[in-house]
């Protein structure tokens, strides 16, 4: 009877997918709008948020990037969504994103955008958010809406990435 041979640990490891990670946050007004970014670095919009650096966990990235990306020291809340994006041509590896609940701030709370990185940001009402957020983060924010809703974590997966 042959036996698989097991592959010696370090070989094992290298031979497991690798992802790339990130976090951000959900973060509306009294309103109902949800605050969107738009990075001078790539097309299209997203949510304050980015990848998670060597000797931080996903919590911590998603508090770091609003701060550095919109002024705002704010306590993270739970998780909301977790997404899965699958390799594809537009990224060789799996990607996966946090969404964090960063909660509800009263209508005209000042934002300091990151200039570094970013152009502009704007509190869109949820159907010019889901245009603005295309594809890739559109799902993600209503999960995350449906999540804050009800309290159950969301996990969704796609194949468009958004990183």
């Amino acid at each position: 009877m042959d036996q698989e041979q097991l592959l010696p640990r370090d070989a094992w490891l290298a031979s497991l997918p690798r992802s790339y990670t990130a976090a951000g946050t959900l973060l509306t007004d009294e309103a109902g709008r949800v605050l969107i970014l738009k990075p001078n670095y790539r097309p299209g919009w997203q949510f304050a948020g980015g990848t998670i650096d060597v000797g931080e966990d996903a919590l911590e990235c998603a508090r770091r990037e609003l701060l550095e990306e919109t002024g705002l020291d704010r306590e993270i809340g739970r998780l909301l969504v977790v997404s899965w994006t699958h390799p594809s041509e537009a990224l060789n590896h799996p990607a996966v994103h946090f969404i964090f609940d960063a909660g509800v701030l009263p209508v005209g709370t000042p934002i300091s955008v990151q200039e570094a990185e970013l152009e502009e940001y704007r509190w869109a009402p949820l159907e010019e958010a889901y245009e603005l957020l295309g594809p890739a983060r559109e799902p993600r924010l209503r999960a995350a809406l449906a999540a804050r809703e009800d309290g159950v974590v969301r996990v969704v997966s796609g194949t468009v990435t958004g990183i």
